[in-house]
């Protein structure tokens, strides 16, 4: 006997109804190596199937697919199992279950269910103004910080892009040592440990405080947003092999997880065999195409081209499937779920990371309507907030609203810059509202860093650039890419037309006279202890690179 997994959605959740049945959800995914151990030695179990189907409606969800249910039920990672009533509340989950523990989770699942227990729902944090919460976060990550081995905190460890990227941004306003040694530290680790010596890209976590025991799989996602971080923090630190380790990053995704055109594939499986056994064949790749990685990668595929000189030639392919600015989830499949927030966000900051390198306004228009169906759909005037899906995605299913904290932090980042880049200041308003309803749950989460960021961006103004020439002229484009790769992915171009390339850039209380050529631009801010003296090499190589 096997299980028969139902689908998400309103026919297994009526079926529960009728059947009076609670629901045993189980979240899985294609690159989860424990998933699949669970499926051997748990699920595929005969007396454990027959007790999961006389007692409960199963119903299996990808992860990947619905990110929006993970986000909702997931218990901290994959696998996750969690008992669910007929109308969606959550009963009781856990992680991975052998099939001692999957008969004993369910016994006490099952008790709790019919004796009405639930988990007690904690109550709102009072909504707090902005101030004071980029202090907060970047003290608690510094108490966090391991200084022996990298990272925050113990077991597992997560490669923490927003964290590291809020204490870049602060170490670039203050030049504090004691961030940098941080910043330094786990990115060294994240090479030394993280960093495929193989095949190229990095792994997803390490199972202990030191770094080891690597988890192997490799979601594009991820791929992207550590890339990005490396091509940052190495240009920020002017440290070679961070730069290095961010190209090669794009070099695997551009060779493993993208086909011919650029269109981004999903993930890479877990196969923590394959690196001791010379001359297999690699792990198999999951070759859905879902909009937020593919998003996520033009974003960092942007950044690399300003810093190396080098496009990987990734495709905007989310764009693509949404001309009236909803994004499908899954690109191959664009009937299914739509508007998700977290593809919103990363739709409209990889969008504007191209406008500022290509000055087309095309790319502009599509982001304020990617902005606008998103504020539609998604928007809550009472909590002042983002939800995670559209009401609809869950069909007649009438689930609590959740307001995640990374695709919320992610759209108010996304915001500030459209609003930075067209000077509609409505944007900016929602993203301060966003700040202001959810930084006291940020003070308490690891995805705090996230909405920090951008409370940092309303702190400390970015640097505002305004570019005169022809978008099509080589040599815009050279100004464009310099200021981005000394000044940081956050700074604000606007492309002001003209014959003769020049740009005016504001820095903090300090706006710099009219630069024709990016080497003079780079000097200057060098000089004023903008930049540091390393990017001149840099950009020197990219220039011969182009």
């Amino acid at each position: 006997m096997t299980i028969d997994w139902a689908a998400w959605g309103d026919e297994a959740f009526a079926r529960g109804r009728a059947e009076g049945k609670p629901l045993l959800l189980s979240l899985t995914a294609s690159w989860c190596h424990a998933c699949h151990r669970m499926d051997e030695e748990t699920w595929d179990d005969p007396a454990v199937a027959a007790a999961v189907e006389r007692a409960t409606l199963p119903v299996r969800v990808d992860a990947d697919a619905r990110p929006d249910v993970y986000g909702r039920y997931h218990l901290g990672g994959l696998p996750s199992t969690a008992l669910l009533t007929p109308d969606g509340d959550f009963i009781r989950g856990a992680t991975f279950l052998s099939r001692p523990q999957l008969f004993a989770f369910l016994e006490a699942a099952l008790g709790d269910w019919r004796s009405g227990r639930r988990p007690a729902r904690r109550p709102p944090a009072a909504p707090r103004k902005p101030a004071g919460l980029v202090d907060e976060v970047v003290e608690r990550l510094v108490r966090r910080a391991d200084l022996e081995h990298g990272g925050f905190g113990s077991a597992p460890k997560l490669v923490p892009t927003e964290a590291l990227a809020l204490l870049l941004g602060r170490w670039r306003a203050t030049r504090d040592g004691g961030l940098e040694r941080i910043v330094r530290g786990t990115l060294d680790a994240i090479v030394e440990h993280l960093a495929d010596p193989r095949d190229g890209g990095f792994f997803r976590y390490a199972a202990a405080a030191d770094w080891s025991g690597p988890h192997t799989e490799k979601v594009a996602v991820d791929q992207a947003r550590i890339a990005r971080l490396f091509l940052e923090a190495g240009s920020a630190l002017a440290e070679p092999r961070y730069i290095e380790a961010g190209r090669r990053g794009l070099g695997h995704a551009r060779r493993r997880l993208a086909d011919r055109e650029g269109r981004v594939f999903a993930s890479v499986a877990a196969d923590p065999e394959y690196c001791a056994r010379p001359g297999s064949d690699p792990p198999p790749v999951d070759r859905r195409r879902f909009a937020d990685a593919g998003a996520a990668m033009v974003g960092a595929a942007c950044l690399a081209l300003a810093v190396t000189g080098e496009s990987p030639g990734f495709r905007s392919e989310f764009r693509e499937a949404a001309p009236d600015g909803v994004v499908p989830h899954q690109l191959d499949a664009p009937a299914g779920v739509s508007g998700l927030l977290r593809d919103q966000a990363l739709a409209i900051e990889a969008t504007l990371m191209e406008y500022r390198l290509s000055g087309d306004p095309e790319l502009l228009d599509w982001a304020r309507r990617a902005a606008e169906q998103s504020i539609r759909c998604l928007w809550d005037e009472h909590a002042g907030a983002f939800r995670a899906a559209p009401a609809e995605a869950d069909g007649a299913l009438t689930l609590p609203t959740i307001f995640p904290l990374l695709a919320n932090g992610e759209m108010a980042l996304a915001l500030l810059g459209l609003a930075a880049h067209t000077g509609h200041d409505e944007h900016r308003r929602y993203a301060e509202r966003v700040v202001g309803a959810l930084s006291p749950q940020a003070l308490a989460s690891p995805a705090g860093p996230a909405v920090a960021l951008a409370a940092q961006w309303l702190e400390d103004k970015p640097a505002e650039a305004d570019l005169h020439g022809d978008p099509g002229d080589p040599r815009s484009g050279d100004l464009a890419r310099a200021v981005i790769a000394a000044i940081g992915p956050a700074t604000v171009i606007r492309w002001q037309g003209g014959a003769e390339p020049s740009l005016v850039l504001c820095v903090r209380d300090l706006c710099l006279p009219p630069l024709e050529d990016p080497r003079e631009l780079l000097q200057s801010l060098v000089d004023l202890d903008l930049a540091p003296g390393g990017i001149l090499s840099f950009q020197s190589s990219s220039q011969r690179k182009r």
